[in-house]
């Protein structure tokens, strides 16, 4: 839910320049419905403008070139403007989200390094599943779309960068399911 990202997002100490990252990388997963391999993928150059809108260029799944994007709210560029400047002056390839760790710091963070942040921070905040994890963000994304947003279908598709209407389906079968009531009566 929102609450819960919010409180996971609460719980990442800003004032370090590992807290900054983190907190950008988080607020950027649940607010654009972005893969691990995205982030993975994303460089400092790859944020830009799309008409009125600040945009994040990403390389997709399956995809060679960075030819989608998402639109980066406010808070979330803010959030990852704060990490940028704390980090100091990049080259435009260089990686957004860089590795901290001693063997490799200032390098591209590993899908895995980033599924293993994730998870330390929801798990920090109580939410403690094997069934949570980095793509539970992406999942989110999606439903906050669909279900607080006021999104319609085809736009939670290209939002999600969704390749088959049958990917997005998911999200409207759970939209329903939630608001069933017929099990209430019992």
């Amino acid at each position: 839910t929102s609450a819960q990202v919010k409180t996971v997002l609460q719980g990442i100490d800003r004032a370090t320049l590992q807290g900054l990252r983190d907190y950008a990388m988080f607020a950027l997963m649940t607010g654009g419905g972005l893969r691990c391999i995205e982030v993975s993928r994303a460089n400092v150059g790859d944020i830009g403008t799309a008409g009125d809108s600040i945009v994040l260029y990403l390389q997709g799944k399956g995809r060679d070139e960075k030819t989608e994007y998402v639109k980066l709210a406010a808070p979330i560029e803010k959030a990852i403007r704060a990490y940028l400047k704390a980090r100091g002056k990049q080259e435009d390839t260089a990686p957004l989200f860089a590795s901290l760790s001693n063997n490799s710091a200032g390098r591209r963070m590993s899908t895995r390094a980033i599924s293993g942040l994730v998870k330390a921070h929801m798990q920090a905040a109580g939410y403690d599943s094997d069934r949570l994890t980095a793509h539970s963000l992406r999942h989110t994304a999606g439903n906050l779309a669909l279900n607080e947003d006021g999104s319609n279908f085809a736009e939670v598709q290209q939002f999600m960068r969704h390749g088959s209407i049958d990917t997005t389906m998911i999200y409207v079968r759970q939209k329903q399911r939630a608001a069933n009531t017929s099990e209430s009566r019992i």
